[in-house]
């Protein structure tokens, strides 16, 4: 079942599901891949009682027209008001930054507007330009340069932190 608000034109979220395990390798965040076996026993430990508790809420990025896992993206909330979001693409997909950019056009408004979340921020690779551009374009501010280590094949490139101020909590210069 697809929700109609995080859905795209090529790109959608949802629940990550049992089936999903065979898909790991697009979805899963940590620092090494893993395989079927040890995904499935990963979302055993890991979801469990979602709702209403303070783990992160995740969701699979799957392509529309195949319902193919591309990325996932964790949602993590502080004190209901904070949100972190951080996102792990398909490594093997030449489009992943598009993707991602077009995912997190589907999330900032639904965390910001119906999940009325105070700030939600994000990490980028600084050369991941699309969803650079996607974030500016929501109105997010880059807040920080991390002298971060991003592994490119011709070196490293830094991260930068975006983050999101919903307009309730703004306030003008003072």
């Amino acid at each position: 079942m697809r929700a109609i608000y995080l859905t795209g034109e090529s790109v959608y979220l949802r629940a990550i599901i049992a089936a999903d395990k065979e898909t790991a390798g697009a979805w899963y965040a940590g620092p090494f891949p893993i395989n079927a076996a040890r995904a499935e026993e990963w979302l055993k430990e890991v979801h469990t009682d979602l709702w209403g508790s303070n783990k992160p809420r995740r969701y699979v990025i799957a392509r529309v027209a195949d319902d193919t896992p591309v990325g996932g993206v964790a949602l993590a909330l502080r004190d209901n008001r904070r949100g972190f979001l951080t996102f792990a693409m398909a490594p093997w997909l030449d489009e992943a930054d598009h993707l991602r950019a077009e995912a997190l056009r589907l999330l900032v408004p639904w965390a910001r507007d119906d999940l009325e979340l105070m700030t939600l921020t994000f990490a980028v690779a600084a050369d991941e330009t699309a969803t650079i551009d996607a974030a500016e374009a929501l109105g997010m501010e880059r807040t920080a340069r991390l002298r971060d280590f991003v592994a490119r094949p011709d070196g490293r490139v830094d991260r930068f932190l975006y983050q999101a101020l919903n307009a309730p909590w703004r306030v003008g210069d003072a």
